[in-house]
């Protein structure tokens, strides 16, 4: 209370007083979004976190293992525990908050997101249409690389 001057009675959750909290300490001032196609395309966009990837069965093949097949690759089984990965990539990475507008016909035609520099001030938001090859489904079953929101009927 005292470092932010925010009281947390006057907040309903945790989060809602870190914003308040965030907005505060980087004196930002966000831009209302009016723009309903703008708002439609970034609210569609939005993904959860996987908080998991897993897979249901590996057999590790390598030299540590009293089994190991010399004929087979080298296999190894790994479980990372990574913390905070939300918060990492929130303060490495600039985030939106003005000037927002869609590119015209000419820069989407010049775009290349390969000239792109992750440390850049202007940052983009993209909508793209995908082919996702058939013989990569079974492989990615676990952790699909385009994962998106809809209701199959």
């Amino acid at each position: 209370m005292n470092y932010f001057e925010l009281d947390p009675v006057h907040f309903y959750t945790t989060p809602s007083l870190t914003w308040s909290a965030g907005i505060k300490t980087t004196n930002v001032t966000l831009e209302l979004l009016t723009d309903i196609d703008m708002y439609l395309m970034l609210e569609s966009g939005i993904r959860g976190g996987m908080c998991l990837v897993s897979k249901r069965f590996s057999k590790a093949n390598n030299k540590y293992l009293e089994n190991f097949d010399e004929m087979s690759p080298s296999k190894y089984i790994i479980s990372l525990d990574v913390n905070n990965l939300y918060g990492t990539a929130i303060a490495f990475y600039n985030l939106p908050e003005s000037e927002f507008r869609f590119l015209d016909q000419n820069e989407i035609q010049e775009f290349d997101l390969m000239s792109v520099r992750s440390d850049s001030n202007v940052g983009y938001i993209l909508e793209v249409d995908l082919y996702y090859p058939p013989e990569l489904h079974s492989e990615h079953n676990s952790f699909p690389m385009a994962p998106h929101h809809e209701a199959i009927t």
